[in-house]
């Protein structure tokens, strides 16, 4: 299975970028790619100028995840915080964790962007200030990446022993 990211980053240039989000993965424990590819050719630099367009693109999708999965967990009847305190394990457990992630910062399969530099599914108005300040510091990396599944997510296999 492949799926498609984009990443904000800080770097000097691409090539020093690109090694930071590939050292990332390479440490994560939560999101494990069998393959990662940065695609220059679809990544950009905060000077180019649909840069902030393709952030607020990003940020766009990712609310439209985030809307889909809380629309979900409402089909399973979950609609108030009160009902969070009888999910069941499985299906809809799995959901509140996913929708948990895209706010508290976590990154997963399911982020279409991500800000690395924040921990973040979003941009602060801080941050926007400061890549502006130095746009030449600053990119939106494409990327794809291939998992079998085996170990991709290692969320489900945290809580159990072996």
């Amino acid at each position: 299975m492949k799926v498609y990211h984009e990443i904000l980053i800080g770097g000097e240039d691409f090539n020093l970028a690109a090694s930071r989000l590939l050292h990332f993965f390479a440490l994560s424990q939560l999101v494990r790619y069998d393959a990662v590819q940065v695609m220059k050719e679809h990544s950009l630099v905060a000077t180019d100028r649909v840069f902030w367009e393709r952030i607020e693109l990003g940020e766009a999708r990712n609310r439209t995840i985030l809307e889909g999965l809380i629309s979900e967990l409402g089909k399973e009847n979950f609609i108030t915080l009160a009902d969070l305190k009888d999910i069941p394990p499985g299906y809809s457990s799995k959901m509140l964790h996913t929708i948990a992630h895209f706010i508290d910062g976590f990154f997963g399969i399911d982020s279409f962007f991500y800000n690395l530099e924040e921990d973040s599914h979003w941009v602060s108005q801080p941050y926007r200030n400061r890549i502006s300040s130095a746009p030449s510091s600053y990119w939106l990396l494409a990327m794809e990446a291939e998992f079998s599944g085996k170990g991709a997510d290692l969320v489900g296999t945290v809580r159990h022993a072996p």
